[in-house]
Protein backbone atom coordinates (compact mmCIF):
# COMPACT_ATOMS: atom_id res chain seq x y z
CA UNK A 1 0.00 0.00 0.00
CA UNK A 2 1.55 3.32 -1.20
CA UNK A 3 0.94 6.58 0.80
CA UNK A 4 1.64 10.14 -0.13
CA UNK A 5 3.23 12.47 2.23
CA UNK A 6 3.69 16.27 1.69
CA UNK A 7 5.30 18.63 4.38
CA UNK A 8 3.82 21.66 3.87
CA UNK A 9 5.42 25.27 4.56
CA UNK A 10 3.37 27.54 7.41
CA UNK A 11 3.43 30.95 7.39
CA UNK A 12 4.79 32.23 10.04
CA UNK A 13 1.13 33.81 11.56
CA UNK A 14 0.24 30.08 11.93
CA UNK A 15 0.06 28.49 15.20
CA UNK A 16 1.30 25.61 14.27
CA UNK A 17 4.97 24.52 13.32
CA UNK A 18 4.18 21.54 10.25
CA UNK A 19 1.76 19.35 8.52
CA UNK A 20 2.14 16.08 7.60
CA UNK A 21 -0.49 14.87 4.98
CA UNK A 22 -1.34 11.93 2.73
CA UNK A 23 -4.38 10.24 1.76
CA UNK A 24 -4.93 6.53 2.84
CA UNK A 25 -8.46 5.10 0.87
CA UNK A 26 -8.74 3.92 -2.97
CA UNK A 27 -8.73 6.66 -5.50
CA UNK A 28 -10.96 4.49 -7.21
CA UNK A 29 -13.68 4.38 -4.96
CA UNK A 30 -15.83 6.81 -3.20
CA UNK A 31 -14.57 7.14 0.33
CA UNK A 32 -16.93 8.67 3.15
CA UNK A 33 -16.84 9.42 6.84
CA UNK A 34 -13.74 9.51 8.39
CA UNK A 35 -13.80 8.87 12.02
CA UNK A 36 -11.21 8.37 15.08
CA UNK A 37 -11.07 5.98 18.09
CA UNK A 38 -7.80 4.33 20.02
CA UNK A 39 -6.64 1.55 21.15
CA UNK A 40 -6.48 0.71 24.70
CA UNK A 41 -3.08 1.80 25.31
CA UNK A 42 -3.33 4.93 23.32
CA UNK A 43 -2.67 4.20 19.79
CA UNK A 44 -4.60 6.36 16.96
CA UNK A 45 -6.99 4.17 14.58
CA UNK A 46 -8.84 6.07 11.46
CA UNK A 47 -11.72 4.30 10.02
CA UNK A 48 -13.70 5.03 7.08
CA UNK A 49 -15.21 3.68 4.24
CA UNK A 50 -15.33 3.50 0.22
CA UNK A 51 -17.96 2.61 -1.98
CA UNK A 52 -17.70 1.27 -5.49
CA UNK A 53 -18.19 3.82 -8.24
CA UNK A 54 -20.40 0.71 -10.60
CA UNK A 55 -21.63 -1.71 -7.65
CA UNK A 56 -21.62 0.63 -5.31
CA UNK A 57 -20.72 -2.39 -2.88
CA UNK A 58 -19.61 -0.34 0.43
CA UNK A 59 -16.49 -1.54 2.19
CA UNK A 60 -15.40 -0.65 5.70
CA UNK A 61 -11.54 -0.44 6.44
CA UNK A 62 -9.52 0.96 9.78
CA UNK A 63 -5.91 1.90 9.53
CA UNK A 64 -3.27 2.36 12.72
CA UNK A 65 -1.08 4.95 13.67
CA UNK A 66 2.59 4.39 14.16
CA UNK A 67 3.70 7.81 15.26
CA UNK A 68 4.18 8.79 11.84
CA UNK A 69 1.77 7.44 8.91
CA UNK A 70 -0.81 5.25 8.86
CA UNK A 71 -0.37 1.39 8.77
CA UNK A 72 -1.81 -1.62 6.92
CA UNK A 73 -5.15 -0.85 5.69
CA UNK A 74 -7.63 -3.70 6.78
CA UNK A 75 -10.84 -4.45 5.88
CA UNK A 76 -13.68 -5.39 8.53
CA UNK A 77 -16.61 -7.57 6.53
CA UNK A 78 -19.52 -5.72 7.49
CA UNK A 79 -22.57 -5.88 4.57
CA UNK A 80 -21.94 -4.30 1.38
CA UNK A 81 -24.93 -2.41 1.52
CA UNK A 82 -24.46 -0.41 4.59
CA UNK A 83 -25.59 3.25 4.73
CA UNK A 84 -22.89 5.63 4.80
CA UNK A 85 -24.23 8.52 5.96
CA UNK A 86 -22.47 11.00 7.86
CA UNK A 87 -24.90 11.45 10.77
CA UNK A 88 -25.22 7.96 11.67
CA UNK A 89 -21.70 6.34 10.20
CA UNK A 90 -20.57 2.59 10.52
CA UNK A 91 -17.57 3.06 13.45
CA UNK A 92 -15.03 1.14 14.91
CA UNK A 93 -14.59 0.66 18.51
CA UNK A 94 -12.25 -0.92 20.41
CA UNK A 95 -13.10 -2.71 24.28
CA UNK A 96 -10.72 -2.25 27.19
CA UNK A 97 -9.29 -5.72 26.46
CA UNK A 98 -8.51 -5.48 22.65
CA UNK A 99 -11.59 -6.58 20.82
CA UNK A 100 -13.37 -4.27 18.67
CA UNK A 101 -17.23 -4.07 17.62
CA UNK A 102 -17.80 -1.94 13.88
CA UNK A 103 -21.91 -0.68 14.58
CA UNK A 104 -23.34 -0.17 10.49
CA UNK A 105 -26.99 0.96 10.00
CA UNK A 106 -28.79 -0.91 6.89
CA UNK A 107 -31.57 0.72 5.08
CA UNK A 108 -34.77 -1.12 5.40
CA UNK A 109 -38.71 -0.27 3.68
CA UNK A 110 -40.36 1.06 6.50
CA UNK A 111 -43.77 2.55 5.30
CA UNK A 112 -43.84 5.70 8.38
CA UNK A 113 -40.44 6.68 8.07
CA UNK A 114 -37.98 7.62 5.61
CA UNK A 115 -35.49 6.91 8.04
CA UNK A 116 -36.27 3.40 8.70
CA UNK A 117 -32.75 1.22 9.30
CA UNK A 118 -31.86 -1.49 11.66
CA UNK A 119 -28.71 -1.24 13.25
CA UNK A 120 -26.04 -4.22 13.30
CA UNK A 121 -22.85 -5.00 14.76
CA UNK A 122 -19.87 -6.87 14.25
CA UNK A 123 -17.19 -8.55 16.37
CA UNK A 124 -13.90 -9.33 16.47
CA UNK A 125 -11.69 -10.33 19.26
CA UNK A 126 -8.22 -9.99 17.68
CA UNK A 127 -9.06 -7.82 14.91
CA UNK A 128 -8.71 -10.49 11.99
CA UNK A 129 -11.63 -12.89 12.17
CA UNK A 130 -15.08 -11.45 12.72
CA UNK A 131 -18.51 -12.58 14.00
CA UNK A 132 -21.53 -12.58 11.29
CA UNK A 133 -23.78 -9.50 11.20
CA UNK A 134 -25.87 -9.12 14.60
CA UNK A 135 -28.98 -6.64 15.40
CA UNK A 136 -27.90 -4.26 18.59
CA UNK A 137 -31.76 -4.00 18.90
CA UNK A 138 -33.73 -6.95 19.72
CA UNK A 139 -37.08 -5.02 18.10
CA UNK A 140 -37.26 -6.30 14.58
CA UNK A 141 -40.93 -4.78 13.99
CA UNK A 142 -40.36 -2.81 10.12
CA UNK A 143 -42.46 0.03 10.99
CA UNK A 144 -39.64 0.81 13.58
CA UNK A 145 -36.60 2.51 12.79
CA UNK A 146 -32.79 2.71 14.57
CA UNK A 147 -30.79 4.83 13.18
CA UNK A 148 -28.55 7.75 13.94
CA UNK A 149 -26.42 5.66 16.75
CA UNK A 150 -22.59 6.58 18.33
CA UNK A 151 -20.55 4.11 19.84
CA UNK A 152 -18.26 5.48 23.35
CA UNK A 153 -15.89 2.94 25.32
CA UNK A 154 -17.30 3.49 28.52
CA UNK A 155 -14.96 3.93 32.44
CA UNK A 156 -15.41 0.10 32.50
CA UNK A 157 -13.65 -0.87 29.04
CA UNK A 158 -17.17 -2.02 27.49
CA UNK A 159 -18.55 -0.59 24.58
CA UNK A 160 -22.10 1.84 24.89
CA UNK A 161 -24.21 3.01 22.02
CA UNK A 162 -26.75 5.41 22.28
CA UNK A 163 -29.16 5.93 18.82
CA UNK A 164 -32.49 7.37 17.81
CA UNK A 165 -35.68 4.78 17.82
CA UNK A 166 -39.15 4.22 17.70
CA UNK A 167 -41.24 7.08 18.18
CA UNK A 168 -42.76 7.21 21.63
CA UNK A 169 -44.64 10.56 21.53
CA UNK A 170 -46.29 12.89 19.06
CA UNK A 171 -43.01 14.41 18.02
CA UNK A 172 -39.86 13.46 16.55
CA UNK A 173 -38.10 9.97 18.22
CA UNK A 174 -36.77 8.63 21.21
CA UNK A 175 -33.27 8.34 22.49
CA UNK A 176 -32.44 4.69 22.97
CA UNK A 177 -28.82 3.25 24.73
CA UNK A 178 -27.45 -0.18 25.32
CA UNK A 179 -23.82 -1.76 26.16
CA UNK A 180 -21.77 -5.00 25.49
CA UNK A 181 -20.44 -7.43 28.41
CA UNK A 182 -17.75 -9.32 29.05
CA UNK A 183 -17.34 -11.08 25.66
CA UNK A 184 -20.78 -10.86 24.59
CA UNK A 185 -22.68 -8.80 22.51
CA UNK A 186 -25.25 -5.11 23.27
CA UNK A 187 -27.82 -6.17 26.08
CA UNK A 188 -31.44 -5.08 26.18
CA UNK A 189 -31.62 -0.87 25.20
CA UNK A 190 -32.94 1.71 27.95
CA UNK A 191 -34.59 4.52 26.93
CA UNK A 192 -32.60 7.74 27.95
CA UNK A 193 -34.93 10.17 26.20
CA UNK A 194 -38.91 9.77 24.43
CA UNK A 195 -38.74 12.84 22.36
CA UNK A 196 -35.69 13.96 20.34
CA UNK A 197 -34.97 15.10 16.72
CA UNK A 198 -35.19 12.81 14.04
CA UNK A 199 -32.44 13.07 12.33
CA UNK A 200 -29.19 14.13 13.50
CA UNK A 201 -25.57 12.62 14.85
CA UNK A 202 -25.71 12.06 18.75
CA UNK A 203 -21.94 12.63 20.45
CA UNK A 204 -20.76 10.68 23.22
CA UNK A 205 -17.39 10.76 25.67
CA UNK A 206 -16.06 9.49 28.55
CA UNK A 207 -14.55 12.15 30.85
CA UNK A 208 -11.32 11.12 33.08
CA UNK A 209 -13.16 10.85 35.99
CA UNK A 210 -14.93 7.99 34.13
CA UNK A 211 -18.33 10.34 33.57
CA UNK A 212 -20.61 9.54 30.47
CA UNK A 213 -21.74 12.48 28.63
CA UNK A 214 -24.57 12.36 25.81
CA UNK A 215 -25.34 15.00 23.89
CA UNK A 216 -28.28 15.38 20.77
CA UNK A 217 -30.30 17.62 19.01
CA UNK A 218 -33.77 17.87 20.86
CA UNK A 219 -36.73 18.75 19.89
CA UNK A 220 -39.35 20.87 22.35
CA UNK A 221 -42.65 21.45 22.82
CA UNK A 222 -42.19 24.93 20.94
CA UNK A 223 -40.80 23.44 18.14
CA UNK A 224 -37.44 24.80 18.66
CA UNK A 225 -34.55 22.15 17.96
CA UNK A 226 -31.40 22.65 20.09
CA UNK A 227 -28.94 20.22 21.97
CA UNK A 228 -30.23 18.61 25.23
CA UNK A 229 -27.48 16.49 27.02
CA UNK A 230 -27.55 13.62 29.88
CA UNK A 231 -25.19 12.13 31.88
CA UNK A 232 -24.28 8.49 33.70
CA UNK A 233 -22.05 8.01 36.28
CA UNK A 234 -22.19 4.14 36.34
CA UNK A 235 -21.37 3.42 32.67
CA UNK A 236 -24.75 3.75 31.79
CA UNK A 237 -26.71 1.71 34.32
CA UNK A 238 -28.48 4.67 34.70
CA UNK A 239 -28.87 8.15 33.30
CA UNK A 240 -29.80 12.17 34.65
CA UNK A 241 -32.60 13.73 33.23
CA UNK A 242 -32.53 15.29 30.26
CA UNK A 243 -31.66 19.03 30.05
CA UNK A 244 -31.02 21.64 27.49
CA UNK A 245 -27.40 22.49 27.09
CA UNK A 246 -27.81 25.99 25.63
CA UNK A 247 -31.48 27.76 24.34
CA UNK A 248 -30.79 28.86 21.10
CA UNK A 249 -34.52 28.58 20.71
CA UNK A 250 -34.00 27.56 16.68
CA UNK A 251 -37.40 27.08 15.33
CA UNK A 252 -37.21 24.91 12.19
CA UNK A 253 -39.89 22.04 11.01
CA UNK A 254 -37.22 20.20 9.13
CA UNK A 255 -34.12 17.63 10.06
CA UNK A 256 -31.23 20.05 10.30
CA UNK A 257 -28.90 16.89 9.70
CA UNK A 258 -26.14 18.42 12.49
CA UNK A 259 -25.48 17.09 14.90
CA UNK A 260 -22.84 17.95 18.16
CA UNK A 261 -19.30 17.63 19.49
CA UNK A 262 -18.02 17.67 22.80
CA UNK A 263 -14.46 17.20 24.27
CA UNK A 264 -13.21 17.38 28.22
CA UNK A 265 -11.54 20.22 28.99
CA UNK A 266 -9.90 21.46 32.10
CA UNK A 267 -12.10 23.88 32.31
CA UNK A 268 -15.03 21.22 32.12
CA UNK A 269 -16.98 19.74 29.20
CA UNK A 270 -17.31 22.25 26.04
CA UNK A 271 -19.90 21.28 23.42
CA UNK A 272 -19.84 22.78 19.87
CA UNK A 273 -22.68 22.17 17.21
CA UNK A 274 -24.27 24.06 14.07
CA UNK A 275 -27.51 25.99 14.66
CA UNK A 276 -29.83 28.14 12.45
CA UNK A 277 -31.29 30.51 14.39
CA UNK A 278 -32.40 33.22 12.30
CA UNK A 279 -29.46 36.50 12.42
CA UNK A 280 -27.61 34.03 14.54
CA UNK A 281 -26.85 31.00 12.65
CA UNK A 282 -23.30 29.27 12.94
CA UNK A 283 -21.18 27.50 15.15
CA UNK A 284 -20.97 28.21 18.53
CA UNK A 285 -18.91 26.61 21.36
CA UNK A 286 -20.31 26.58 25.23
CA UNK A 287 -19.76 25.41 28.50
CA UNK A 288 -22.09 23.10 29.14
CA UNK A 289 -22.04 23.45 33.06
CA UNK A 290 -22.67 27.41 32.91
CA UNK A 291 -24.03 27.90 29.60
CA UNK A 292 -21.17 30.22 28.76
CA UNK A 293 -20.40 30.91 25.23
CA UNK A 294 -16.81 30.34 24.67
CA UNK A 295 -16.53 30.88 20.96
CA UNK A 296 -18.85 31.31 17.47
CA UNK A 297 -18.07 31.57 14.60
CA UNK A 298 -21.57 32.76 13.08
CA UNK A 299 -21.91 32.48 9.39
CA UNK A 300 -24.48 30.48 6.80
CA UNK A 301 -21.42 29.14 5.59
CA UNK A 302 -19.89 27.49 8.33
CA UNK A 303 -20.79 23.63 8.73
CA UNK A 304 -19.93 20.37 10.65
CA UNK A 305 -17.89 21.42 13.67
CA UNK A 306 -15.83 18.79 15.51
CA UNK A 307 -13.61 19.67 19.00
CA UNK A 308 -10.83 18.56 20.79
CA UNK A 309 -8.71 18.76 23.72
CA UNK A 310 -4.90 17.95 23.54
CA UNK A 311 -2.95 16.34 26.48
CA UNK A 312 -1.62 20.33 27.54
CA UNK A 313 -5.00 21.23 28.05
CA UNK A 314 -5.38 23.62 24.87
CA UNK A 315 -8.79 22.86 23.07
CA UNK A 316 -9.07 22.89 18.97
CA UNK A 317 -12.27 23.27 16.64
CA UNK A 318 -12.07 22.32 13.36
CA UNK A 319 -15.36 22.48 11.07
CA UNK A 320 -16.09 22.99 7.34
CA UNK A 321 -16.59 26.88 5.75
CA UNK A 322 -17.89 27.34 2.18
CA UNK A 323 -15.77 29.24 -0.20
CA UNK A 324 -16.02 30.80 -4.03
CA UNK A 325 -13.72 31.63 -6.14
CA UNK A 326 -15.52 32.87 -9.10
CA UNK A 327 -18.20 30.74 -10.08
CA UNK A 328 -16.58 27.55 -8.38
CA UNK A 329 -17.66 26.97 -5.30
CA UNK A 330 -16.51 24.74 -2.05
CA UNK A 331 -15.95 23.43 0.93
CA UNK A 332 -12.74 24.29 2.86
CA UNK A 333 -11.24 22.53 6.10
CA UNK A 334 -10.89 25.75 9.01
CA UNK A 335 -8.81 24.73 12.48
CA UNK A 336 -8.77 27.46 15.37
CA UNK A 337 -7.24 27.39 18.62
CA UNK A 338 -9.53 28.22 21.61
CA UNK A 339 -7.40 29.65 24.10
CA UNK A 340 -6.04 33.13 24.24
CA UNK A 341 -7.03 35.47 21.19
CA UNK A 342 -8.89 32.61 19.20
CA UNK A 343 -6.71 31.61 15.87
CA UNK A 344 -7.97 30.50 12.68
CA UNK A 345 -5.66 28.49 10.04
CA UNK A 346 -6.92 26.70 6.65
CA UNK A 347 -5.77 23.04 6.17
CA UNK A 348 -6.71 22.75 2.90
CA UNK A 349 -6.62 24.29 -0.27
CA UNK A 350 -9.01 26.88 -2.76
CA UNK A 351 -11.02 24.43 -5.27
CA UNK A 352 -10.92 21.47 -3.47
CA UNK A 353 -13.80 20.22 -2.27
CA UNK A 354 -13.61 19.31 1.58
CA UNK A 355 -16.08 18.03 4.04
CA UNK A 356 -16.90 16.08 7.21
CA UNK A 357 -13.69 16.90 9.36
CA UNK A 358 -12.89 14.41 12.50
CA UNK A 359 -10.12 15.18 14.78
CA UNK A 360 -8.19 13.68 17.86
CA UNK A 361 -5.44 14.84 19.65
CA UNK A 362 -1.86 12.71 19.34
CA UNK A 363 0.16 13.72 22.79
CA UNK A 364 -0.10 17.76 21.98
CA UNK A 365 -0.74 17.28 18.70
CA UNK A 366 -3.56 16.74 16.14
CA UNK A 367 -4.60 14.42 13.60
CA UNK A 368 -7.48 15.84 11.37
CA UNK A 369 -9.44 13.52 8.78
CA UNK A 370 -11.91 14.22 6.29
CA UNK A 371 -12.75 14.00 2.84
CA UNK A 372 -11.56 15.43 -0.01
CA UNK A 373 -12.90 16.07 -3.98
CA UNK A 374 -10.89 17.95 -6.15
CA UNK A 375 -13.21 18.50 -10.04
CA UNK A 376 -14.44 15.11 -11.31
CA UNK A 377 -12.07 12.91 -9.23
CA UNK A 378 -13.96 10.49 -6.78
CA UNK A 379 -13.64 11.73 -2.87
CA UNK A 380 -10.75 10.27 -0.85
CA UNK A 381 -9.86 10.58 3.15
CA UNK A 382 -7.09 12.83 3.14
CA UNK A 383 -5.61 13.00 7.09
CA UNK A 384 -3.01 15.27 8.28
CA UNK A 385 -0.91 15.72 11.66
CA UNK A 386 -0.22 19.05 13.07
CA UNK A 387 2.33 19.09 15.07
CA UNK A 388 2.76 22.76 17.81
Amino acid sequence: MKFFLIILLIPFLSFFKSIEEGFISNSANNAAVPSFTTTPDGKIVLSWVETEKISKKVSFFYSIFDGYTFGEKIKVPIVDSASTHAEGMPRLSIKKDGSMIVTFELKKDNPTSRFGSDLLYVYSKDGKNWSTPDYVQSDRNPSKSHSFSRTVRLADGEIGVVWLDEKLTSKGRSVKFAKTSAEKGFGEPKVIDNQACECCRIEAITDSKGMLHVFYRDIYDDGSRDMSYVFSNDNGTSFSESRNAYSDKWQVNACPHAGPSATATPKGIWMTWFTGKENAAGIKVCDVATGKIINAEISTKVRTPQIITTKAGTTYLTYAEIKNQGDDYFKIIALRKLSGNAQTTYLSKNLEDCSYPSIISFENDLIIAYERKIGEQNSVIVWQKVQF
